[in-house]
């Protein structure tokens, strides 16, 4: 019984992360302060902050992997790293400081983007950029304030609702 809660816990939230990609496909024909809403570094934390730290780590891991494969960058398993080293704070952060809900989203929002603009910086510098972190928090600034303020409270509704229903699932195996 328990093969099955848990197939079903993983159906529900790729289910949830497949709308969220449709909700990027239809971002990338917006520009918010000339950055398009990323919507993946979200993706990979805030479940991260409703269910366990094995879980969200793997589904950060299982992010990072399809977004390597998705986005053309020049530095093979990018995502792969970032995304799982950002998943860890947000759970470490949503289990010892913030319960799981809209602000501890912004929060882990602020560190997603945060690790993720870290890499990037990281990136230009090795690229031998004559200003790497002032290009990388440039742009990381630009796509948080493109992204966060309006599709962290949907994401973070949507993963609550499945959230809250994998652990009624969970809680109630086997009374049927």
């Amino acid at each position: 019984m328990f093969r099955n809660s848990l197939v079903f816990k993983w159906a529900l939230y790729l289910l949830a992360a497949f709308l969220c990609l449709i909700a990027q496909c239809f971002a990338q024909r917006l520009t918010l302060f000339g950055a398009i809403p990323f919507l993946y570094p979200l993706l990979a934390v805030i479940p991260a902050t409703m269910d366990s730290v094995g879980f969200g780590g793997a589904f950060a891991i299982l992010t990072g992997v399809f977004c390597d494969l998705l986005l053309p960058e020049s530095l093979p398993c990018f995502y792969t790293l970032s995304f799982p080293v950002s998943a860890l704070i947000a759970s470490f952060i949503s289990r010892q400081f913030l319960p799981a809900g809209l602000l501890c989203s912004y929060v882990v929002s602020v560190v997603a983007f945060a690790v993720n603009g870290f890499f990037h910086c990281f990136l230009f510098w090795t690229w031998g950029d004559p200003s790497p972190w002032m290009t990388g928090l440039y742009l990381t600034g630009r796509e948080f304030f493109a992204t966060v303020p309006l599709l962290s409270p949907l994401m973070t509704l949507l993963f609550r609702l499945v959230a809250d229903r994998t652990r009624y699932e969970e809680m109630h195996k086997g009374t049927a």
